[in-house]
């Protein structure tokens, strides 16, 4: 019966939150971070974290990488995080409303990260919640995705409200003027398992794999990858490559170097790349290289899968 209690007072509380985030007046944010998305396939849940670390950590005893679930503002409305230890598993649980975390938490549960919040509810994009119950672990899940939020409430999840609003991704470039790419970009599932989100490696490891191509997951920064062992390493452009970048090298960080993935390549020595680093207002971003410029670099052929 207190499982039910619970449901009811979230549903309660919930609806009322929900109803001022819709029709409420919006709150600018000046910034987002990526949400990464977790899964623990032991007990169902899914955890949701701006931490790249604690992202990691959990990965490291076994939780399954999502990719990024959405993207949150830096400022807004605060979001609690609460820990439910007395059902088997754990479970966490995220509210915009203040009210319902304490009341939550005089029944038992915990307050999660010190009691300060884990996001922050600002911009134009609905984030859904849903409710499973007959979970005990894992029994309420969130996302952006409309797709993903019906599809749970026709397999029988309740409530499929709105818990709060995130920030839209970051948009697409196009190609430039009269260049195409042999494959389209599908960045929904990008793993950030060793490589954080936005950064060139992330890019690369991600867009090879696309491409049936793949680099280690401990390749170091942009500028290390030319000097990895296992991978041949050459001066002449391949198409579908790691393109590795010297630390200052043609415009690259000066520590770290940079690295890119080869789209293109032209008869004209000329060659398209993709990159991506938290430098740019787009996600990833695409440059065209002259052969003078193409010459100078490194490039690093992948392995491909079996």
């Amino acid at each position: 019966m207190q499982g039910k209690k619970v449901y009811l007072l979230l549903s309660i509380i919930t609806a009322v939150g929900v109803w001022n985030i819709a029709n409420g007046t919006q709150v600018k944010a000046s910034s987002k971070s990526p949400v990464y998305r977790l899964y623990n396939p032991n007990s169902g849940e899914h955890f949701y974290t701006t931490n790249f670390y604690e992202g990691n950590s959990l990965k490291n005893v076994g939780w399954r990488d999502e990719g990024i679930g959405w993207q949150a503002a830096n400022s807004g409305e605060p979001v609690y995080r609460l820990y439910n230890p007395n059902v088997k598993g754990g479970d966490h649980y995220y509210t915009l409303s203040k009210y319902e975390a304490q009341t939550l938490v005089n029944l038992g549960w915990r307050w999660d990260n010190n009691a300060n919040p884990v996001f922050y509810s600002a911009g134009t994009v609905n984030l859904y919640v849903s409710y499973n119950p007959n979970a005990q672990s894992g029994a309420h899940n969130y996302t952006t995705n409309v797709f993903e939020q019906n599809s749970l409430l026709s397999v029988g999840w309740k409530y499929g409200a709105i818990a709060w609003k995130t920030m839209p991704s970051d948009s697409l470039p196009g190609t430039p003027a009269g260049w195409t790419i042999d494959r389209p970009m599908n960045i929904d599932n990008y793993s950030t398992q060793t490589y954080a989100y936005k950064q060139c490696t992330w890019w690369v490891y991600n867009r090879a794999k696309e491409f049936g191509i793949n680099y280690g997951q401990y390749m170091g920064n942009g500028k290390d990858w030319q000097n990895q062992a296992g991978y041949q390493v050459t001066s002449t452009p391949q198409l579908h490559s790691a393109v590795s970048f010297k630390a200052g090298q043609d415009g690259a960080d000066a520590t770290y170097g940079h690295v890119a993935f080869v789209e293109k390549i032209r008869s004209d020595g000329s060659i398209l790349i993709s990159q991506s680093g938290t430098g740019y207002s787009t996600l990833f971003s695409y440059q065209v290289l002259s052969k003078d410029q193409a010459s100078r670099l490194r490039y690093v052929i992948g392995n491909r899968f079996l």
